[in-house]
């Protein structure tokens, strides 16, 4: 039977490690699955109920759920490489945040536009009425 020894630069990960990358994997998959996708439905559901008259901000949505989720995939790649249990846990837990984030931004993005858009439409609003009590 052959076995294997370790050096003191190559040691084993402990289980912490991979609890936590497996962890860090599930959950980001279930934040992808459970937040961002319901989110971008009831963004689209939105701009198709305004047939279009609501601008979504795609391209900063797109940035934005890009760049979250690169971060949040290098956390991944440092929980792999980690060797220490808590320093494992604590990259898992950012990847999270940064998966959660970047589910969250298209919401968040949608709705300042959409008070952007309200701000523009209330002094139109304000002229049609003075123009229906006569005062210009």
């Amino acid at each position: 039977m052959k076995t294997r020894s370790f050096s003191a630069g190559q040691r084993r990960r402990p289980r912490a490690v991979w609890a936590a990358l497996i962890t860090g994997v599930i959950v980001s998959v279930v934040i992808v699955a459970g937040i961002l996708l319901p989110v971008l439905g009831l963004i689209g559901a939105a701009d198709a109920t305004t047939f279009g008259a609501l601008r979504v901000p795609v391209g900063a949505i797109t940035a934005a759920i890009v760049i979250s989720y690169v971060v949040g995939l290098g956390f991944l790649v440092l929980t792999f490489v980690a060797r220490i249990g808590a320093l494992a846990w604590i990259t898992a837990v950012a990847a999270i945040i940064a998966t959660l984030v970047g589910s969250l931004w298209p919401l968040v993005a949608t709705a300042f536009a959409s008070v952007d858009q309200v701000q523009d439409v209330i002094p139109f609003i304000q002229q049609l009425i003075g123009q229906f009590t006569g005062n210009n």
